[in-house]
């Protein structure tokens, strides 16, 4: 539901802004949320794993602790970011595409970072099995856009009605996450009592720094790549490039998202397996999901190829001459696709650090070659290097993956 009101979303709205004016509020969104993601702390990742057995055991004391100091991660990393994003846009904003004029308004939109991290509720949600409820984030943040979009087309705004929009969506998003959390823990008996005033520094677990920046790198860094990639797009070549980038790869992961889903309920499986010493259970999740995907993965390469020129040249009128860009970016949603069983599987084994490792050395070598070949093939290009980013992602998780079945 939350990714056909998005869809519909970004089609009026290239209506109604045009495909340069489109391409401008992407990109202040894009730079917003990638100085989020750059200083976040994935929060749920400590407070699954290491309270989960505190959380069955009715451990009140230690859990809450371990919950209020991932509350604490979440808030220093909003502040964190939101100061880097107003440092940044101001020395650097007139560079990343879009016009002078609209500085000022991007330097507000820059506090909306404020609201984009609820990590510590994702992880209050998935631990009491709340998945329905950790949904409707998602769908606050469309539906809000949708309704401001559609009385923005009525009322003929212009791009800075639109982005009060966005920020707004931003805002609801958060305060959904938040609401339904809080709802969660009054109502579970390990969180019973719980204050927000208390002991915020955890120290009574060891590894839990190595686990949050582990996996908080590999996130912020997968997260960055796909938002700076459109930056750079925008850089190498225009707004209109950026967008129509943008728009395809928004499409293609869009073919892929009902596989996706799986990673909320894998984490805390694989997990409850890893802490019953079931390594056979868990390799029998994986070589299950294995064959579930790729049949999708065919059944997405078809979709792509029939359905995807009618997507854009009658939904999003977005004229594309031929499927190279599409395919290009379904292939790349695909190996991206063929991650998600293998990222929650590695991490729960203690292999986050070698994850981040393997993707910094992929983003290192892939981002000067995107640009490069953005500059040279246009958006075809950056279509190409995306693929290719994304198969050398791929490879750094499978080979540590092979080497753990033969043990």
């Amino acid at each position: 539901m939350a990714g056909v009101l998005g869809f519909l979303t970004t089609a009026l709205v290239v209506r109604a802004l045009g495909l340069e004016g489109y391409g401008t509020l992407l990109l202040m969104h894009v730079c917003a949320s990638s100085f989020s993601v750059g200083t976040r702390f994935q929060s749920w990742q400590p407070l699954l794993h290491f309270g989960n057995t505190l959380f069955a055991r009715g451990e009140q004391s230690r859990f809450q602790t371990l919950l209020r100091h991932c509350m604490m991660l979440d808030g220093l990393g909003a502040l964190a970011g939101t100061a880097v994003a107003l440092a940044g846009v101001a020395a650097f904003g007139r560079i990343l595409g879009w016009p002078a004029s609209a500085q000022g308004p991007a330097l507000v939109y820059m506090t909306s970072v404020l609201f984009m991290n609820s990590c510590w509720a994702l992880g209050v949600l998935r631990l009491t099995n709340r998945f329905r409820q950790s949904a409707l984030a998602d769908l606050a943040i469309n539906t809000t856009r949708l309704t401001g979009t559609l009385l923005g087309m009525g009322l003929h705004w212009h791009l800075g009605g639109f982005l009060t929009v966005w920020y707004l969506g931003t805002v609801m998003s958060f305060l959904a996450n938040c609401s339904l959390a809080w709802v969660a823990i009054r109502h579970a008996p390990s969180m019973r009592g719980f204050r927000l005033a208390g002991t915020l520094w955890q120290t009574g677990f060891e590894g839990i720094w190595r686990l949050t920046l582990s996996t908080s790198g590999n996130q912020a860094l997968a997260a960055l790549t796909s938002r700076v990639t459109v930056l750079l797009v925008g850089a190498a070549t225009n707004p209109a490039a950026a967008a129509i980038y943008s728009v395809t790869w928004h499409v293609c992961d869009a073919l892929a998202q009902p596989a996706q889903l799986l990673t909320p309920a894998l984490y805390p499986e694989l997990i409850r397996l890893r802490d019953q010493g079931d390594r056979a259970g868990m390799r029998r999740i994986m070589v299950r999901i294995f064959q579930v995907l790729g049949l999708f993965s065919a059944v997405a390469l078809l979709v792509a190829a029939t359905v995807g020129p009618w997507v854009f040249q009658t939904l999003l009128a977005v004229r594309t001459d031929d499927l190279a860009l599409l395919m290009l970016l379904t292939s790349a949603a695909i190996l991206d696709l063929w991650d998600v069983p293998l990222e929650p599987f590695l991490v729960s084994l203690g292999y986050a650090h070698r994850l981040f490792t393997g993707r910094i050395a992929a983003t290192t070598l892939c981002l000067p070659v995107l640009y490069g070949l953005a500059r040279l093939w246009s958006v075809n290009g950056a279509g190409l290097a995306t693929l290719l980013a994304e198969a050398l992602i791929l490879s750094t998780r499978v080979v540590p993956f092979l080497r753990l079945r033969r043990l």
